[in-house]
């Protein structure tokens, strides 16, 4: 398994003893079968994002920013390993999360960065990404885990992933409502129907 983390890393289960995980969480019925996202959304939100850190990097005062943001709880120090589209299936893999919910996520995630003077880079998209997603679960889906298990998911230490999300829900303000106007813009312009 390809840690996404530095120094936060914890002893976490490889992906054997996620799937066993999953498997006992089905036998319970809590995640349904066949509620994997579909593979070319999540390639399209991957090269959305990608192209969003190409973009930022061109940025005249890019150095002076990354210095500013240095310190935030979700940057990491080594660029990840775990591809962010890798990163991205992993998550609807483990978490069987809604189209809806994915996407709204984004909007969330961009929330945060306008509302906090962050760029998405490449040493904070992964964790960024994940307590957005993690968040907008818990608001939206009937049905979320704890968060030792996104705290697995995430390879992190469970008392960081609390942090992380304490912060981005203070970051937005703890506004988590998102117009339906806004959301089928993102939408349309992810899947480029726009």
């Amino acid at each position: 398994m390809s840690s996404i983390t530095d120094d936060t890393k914890s002893n976490t289960p490889n992906d054997e003893e996620y799937v066993e995980i999953r498997n006992k969480l089905k036998k319970e019925d809590i995640i349904e079968e066949n509620t994997i996202l579909n593979h070319e959304l999540n390639s399209l939100i991957s090269i959305n994002l990608l192209h969003i850190i190409s973009k930022n990097k061109l940025k005249l005062n890019y150095k002076t920013l990354l210095k500013k943001q240095k310190n935030n709880i979700f940057n990491i120090q080594k660029i990840p390993k775990l591809s962010i589209g890798d990163f991205i299936y992993r998550i609807t893999y483990y978490t069987k999360i809604s189209e809806v919910t994915l996407i709204s996520s984004l909007i969330l995630m961009e929330r945060y960065c306008k509302n906090n003077n962050i760029i998405l880079t490449v040493y904070n998209i992964h964790r960024l990404l994940f307590i957005s997603i993690m968040v907008n679960i818990k608001f939206m889906e009937d049905k979320h885990f704890l968060n030792s298990f996104y705290a697995m998911i995430c390879d992190v230490k469970l008392s960081y992933l609390n942090k992380m999300e304490y912060e981005f829900l203070s970051g937005i303000q703890f506004q988590l409502l998102i117009n339906k106007n806004v959301y089928y813009k993102y939408r349309n312009l992810i899947l480029k129907q726009e």
